[in-house]
């Protein structure tokens, strides 16, 4: 069966989804001790950020194990945007000893792993993490979609087709209709891998509502060669009825109908003249 479908891994909304970096937005409530580091950080500066954390620790003790914690996580940043991954993931290990209930040195773990393509200890560090208490005011908390979106990356590389599934229902729990494209083209591409023929042929009625013959044949035609053509035949007649002078989609319509046993339909089909046999 999935022979038929194009597994490439570099394919698709998934394979490329990336949490999203932390912003460091210097925003009025921010404590004032942290503020001119998140400044260099969100003005792409981490050399500056560095320098300035330093001297802030160095010079002035910040008053909480919050404040502590928050210029650990501007200095694991600063090195993870110098290239420097090893020292950013130990001092967000810091961070994390000084402040446990808080995302963002998780966040910065998470995206060191992601680059090293390791990918089921990247899924595990995050389907467990919860972190309680207040969220600081220099935190950045995932939202409940971008962990789901996340979790769902990780296990599309693993090939864990049914945990791709379980959190893309859980990031999207208001139903197909609301995917993004790009997503929706993957949920058709799972559908094949978990060999749900019902759930292609949503997938696809999504795919070629505004798609012209040509483009909504491709998608159609997968359908058809995985053998789920019990599936396409109805959508063939839907993208006929918006399109009745097309022939590919006229020739397609009258070949399913034969497969399917339907004859008198088929033979309607062919009443307006002769098909041309042109590809």
């Amino acid at each position: 069966m999935l022979r038929k479908v194009d597994t490439t891994e570099s394919q698709g909304f998934l394979a490329h989804y990336r949490i999203p970096p932390l912003s460091f937005v210097p925003h009025a409530r921010l404590p004032r001790v942290i503020r001119p580091v998140w400044e260099a950080l969100n003005a792409g500066n981490p050399a500056m950020a560095i320098m300035r954390a330093r001297h802030i620790l160095l010079t002035h003790q910040p008053a909480t194990q919050s404040e502590r914690a928050a210029l650990k996580v501007g200095l694991a940043a600063a090195e993870l945007y110098s290239g420097a991954s090893d020292g950013a993931r130990r001092l967000a290990g810091h961070a994390l000893d000084l402040y446990p209930g808080q995302w963002s040195a998780h966040r910065i773990i998470l995206t060191i792993l992601t680059a090293q393509r390791a990918y089921k200890a990247a899924y595990m560090h995050l389907v467990s993490l919860a972190p309680a208490g207040p969220v600081p005011l220099w935190d950045e908390p995932l939202s409940e979609q971008e962990r789901h979106l996340a979790l769902a990356s990780w296990a599309w590389h693993l090939a864990e087709w049914e945990t791709v599934a379980h959190h893309l229902q859980a990031a999207y729990p208001q139903g197909l209709e609301t995917l993004p494209p790009a997503l929706l083209e993957d949920w058709f591409r799972l559908s094949f891998y978990r060999n749900q023929p019902e759930e292609a042929a949503a997938a696809a009625a999504l795919l070629i509502a505004e798609r012209p013959a040509q483009s909504a044949d491709e998608v159609l035609q997968t359908l058809v060669q995985c053998g789920w053509t019990k599936e396409a035949l109805p959508l063939y007649r839907t993208a006929f009825a918006r399109e009745p002078r097309s022939e590919l989609l006229r020739r397609r319509l009258v070949a399913l109908c034969i497969r399917e046993g339907k004859l008198d339909e088929a033979r309607a089909l062919t009443q307006p003249g002769a098909l041309s046999l042109a590809a």
